[in-house]
């Protein structure tokens, strides 16, 4: 990412985390969690482009599955409206290819859940013009497509192209502008305002979280490998940030197969609780790691034999 990129995701996540921290203040408002959900799902999508455009992924991303449930809500979203529409255009052919819950798309085989994505976006796609009247609009069939096509990357599928670094970095763009044009400006920021009244500390916060600080051209990160004997890499271990003295995944990642992991776009000015497993070893625990703004915190880890 460029520093403009790096900026703007710094607020963003900040502006996430900000929320998750005071979920209460708008539980009387189920619009404003629908519009951080899809923040939290574009994010998604961009930390995989981040991770093609910086190389970092051998062309594997290390989030599968976090990209499964990003499709998978794109995808469940698109089927509902597209059901609700061919309901009331009683084209019961059109409501059997989207018929899908949520629940429906998690029980799938990995190998079969992008070719029913695909159809619902098909299907949405064709029948936009009125399908948009029930509840989507057409970045959430844009990015349905996008979120397939990274799964289909990550999994290796020979059917997907590769996409280029290019590609990757005009994606990230394009993503970082729905979420502050769309979900920001044009949805949650006014929905915060009509607490003004009632919360307005809330509001403040919420608002000086929305401001772009110049953290500089380097995004917050953890970078590290995990090895059995400082040599022979560990494959496939969890790396977990958990928010500091909590049960709460801040965020979590694999090791790939030379025993290196990362996690890019970590909010900074926190403390995390580092905690690493790999079937066959003991846990590495580390308590209280502090992120500062910009900062590669760098981890080499050797798991013990249990």
């Amino acid at each position: 990412m460029d520093k403009v990129d790096t900026n703007h995701m710094n607020m963003i996540n900040t502006v996430i985390q900000f929320n998750d921290d005071n979920a209460s203040a708008t539980s009387g408002i189920p619009a404003f969690t629908t519009a951080l959900n899809d923040v939290k799902t574009k994010t998604i999508l961009i930390d995989a482009f981040d991770q093609i455009a910086t190389g970092t992924t051998k062309g594997v991303t290390t989030d599968t599955n976090l990209l499964r449930k990003a499709m998978s809500d794109l995808a469940f979203k698109c089927a509902a409206a597209t059901f609700a529409y061919a309901t009331a255009a009683n084209n019961n052919t059109l409501k059997a290819e989207v018929n899908y819950t949520r629940n429906a798309l998690d029980r799938l085989r990995k190998e079969e859940v992008d070719d029913i994505c695909q159809t619902i976006h098909d299907r949405a796609n064709t029948n936009f013009g009125n399908v948009q009247n029930y509840g989507i609009v057409a970045n959430d069939i844009t990015n349905l497509q996008t979120s397939i096509t990274l799964y289909r990357n990550s999994s290796q599928d020979p059917r997907q192209k590769r996409i280029s670094i290019s590609d990757a970095k005009s994606q990230i763009k394009t993503l970082i502008r729905q979420i502050i044009d769309t979900d920001f400006k044009g949805l949650m920021d006014k929905m915060a305002l009509t607490l003004q009244l009632t919360n307005s500390s809330f509001v403040n916060k919420y608002f000086q979280a929305r401001e772009i600080l110049d953290l500089g051209t380097t995004h917050t990160k953890l970078r590290g490998t995990v090895t059995s004997n400082g040599i022979d890499p560990v494959v496939n271990a969890d790396v977990i940030l958990y928010t500091a003295a909590s049960a709460t995944i801040a965020y979590q990642t694999k090791s790939d197969t030379d025993g290196k992991f990362s996690i890019n776009l970590i909010i900074p000015n926190l403390d995390y609780d580092l905690k690493i497993t790999a079937t066959g070893f003991q846990d590495y625990n580390e308590p209280t790691v502090h992120f500062s703004p910009g900062e590669e915190v760098n981890r080499d880890v050797v798991l013990s034999p249990i």
